[in-house]
């Protein structure tokens, strides 16, 4: 069950790293390769806060929060230390 959950963390932390400076949903997609699961997380992420969708101009620009950008801080602390 562990390994679901750091399965899980990594989603949202790609989809939150790829909203980092902006992206469209389907970059979101593209760069997350989607299925259920990465869609889940990536509404889930937007329900928390973590990411806010935009509107600029004629496009619809997904952003990570500041909350989100702390989140991707925790993630990648996580990560060290169980390379570690």
């Amino acid at each position: 069950m562990r390994s679901k959950t750091k399965a899980n963390d990594l989603i949202a932390s790609q989809i939150l790293k790829t909203c980092a400076n902006g992206a469209s949903e389907t970059r979101i997609t593209h760069q997350s390769s989607p299925n259920s699961m990465k869609v889940i997380s990536y509404l889930l992420l937007i329900n928390e806060g973590f990411v806010e969708v935009v509107t600029e101009g004629s496009r619809i620009v997904h952003r990570a929060t500041p909350k989100g950008m702390d989140q991707i801080k925790k993630f990648e602390a996580c990560l060290e230390m169980q390379i570690n």
